[in-house]
């Protein structure tokens, strides 16, 4: 086992939003390196990976709301743990289209509940949020997004989670003022991918639905470009986040993506995928979706130099 995991040996681990697909790998990863995992989230779906998984081998499973403030506040007065992950948030751009109100409560108000419910009991040594390429202020840039540049969104799924890095920093004030000195990071990663993801209006899924039905992906934005990385790479970078945290005392905001030379667009990732699965060409793969979309940007990319020089880390 590596260094990084080895730490986790005997650990009492809290995963928020455990049943979805970065949880449910990153739950299985915790667990193979010896750390008693528990689980806070909402139900999984039905044809998730968690659901999938015969035994995921986690010692708690609980299924919680983290909307519900009293929900959220009982169950750290019972519970505490060496390190929190906190993935649990409504994830998908275009259903925040639908349901702002809804987005806005999980991503922001779900993340003060959780990081006021541990610092006021004194719940774990630290924590790490889990936010997104999408937190930044984009001005269709060519470089990447560094961590100091402005927040914001034009979006409710990408403004929500610029709000969960403001409350990230309210709460790392607050850590910081209390006795225990609780260690609060937030993580922005890329656009994931990977084996077991099974989500709406995602990429790679919305393909392997369309060539297991013989029909054409709608593409959206064919000439987008995004921070494109392997599920593993950005946990590994999370990992060794939390190495640097325990070792050292760093807090603040981190990115993870992808090399910024390794960029592509929608169209030249669909195709290559189509390729690697035997389906040729645009015409039998993908098409065009005619029907007006909302705003998406049109291009987005990450600069991990930070996390590179200073923890080391690589995709």
């Amino acid at each position: 086992m590596n260094s990084l995991l080895a730490k986790y040996s005997g650990k009492k681990i809290l995963i928020t939003g455990h049943t979805g697909f970065k949880g449910t790998w990153l739950s299985r990863i915790l667990v193979l390196a010896g750390a008693q995992v528990y689980g806070l989230s909402l139900e999984a779906e039905k044809d998730s990976l968690f659901a999938k998984i015969e035994s995921l081998g986690i010692k708690e499973s609980s299924i919680l709301d983290i909307r519900d403030r009293a929900a959220v506040e009982n169950y750290f007065k019972s519970h505490s743990f060496d390190g929190i992950f906190h993935l649990a948030a409504q994830p998908l751009v275009r259903r925040s289209y639908r349901e702002p109100i809804e987005t806005f409560d999980t991503n922001v108000m779900g993340t003060a509940h959780v990081l006021n419910s541990v610092v006021s009991s004194n719940a774990a040594n630290w924590a790490v949020v889990i936010t997104t390429d999408k937190v930044y202020r984009n001005v269709e840039k060519l470089e990447g997004y560094a961590e100091d540049e402005p927040l914001g969104g034009k979006d409710p799924y990408s403004a929500s989670k610029a709000g969960t890095e403001m409350v990230v920093s309210a709460w790392q004030t607050l850590a910081s003022q209390s006795d225990k000195k609780i260690s609060i990071c937030a993580a922005r990663a890329g656009n994931v991918i990977g084996g077991g993801d099974t989500a709406e209006d995602r990429l790679i899924p919305d393909l392997i639905r369309g060539f297991h039905a013989k029909s054409k992906t709608l593409i959206r934005n064919p000439e987008s470009i995004r921070p494109w990385q392997h599920v593993l790479d950005c946990l590994n970078g999370y990992q060794q986040l939390i190495s640097k945290m325990l070792s050292d005392g760093i807090s603040g905001e981190w990115n993870f993506g992808p090399l910024l030379h390794e960029k592509h667009s929608v169209v030249q990732l669909v195709e290559t995928f189509a390729k690697s699965w035997g389906v040729a060409g645009k015409e039998q793969a993908w098409k065009l979706e005619q029907i007006a979309q909302p705003h998406e940007a049109g291009y987005l990319l990450l600069d991990s130099s930070k996390a590179r020089e200073a923890l080391g880390w690589k995709d």
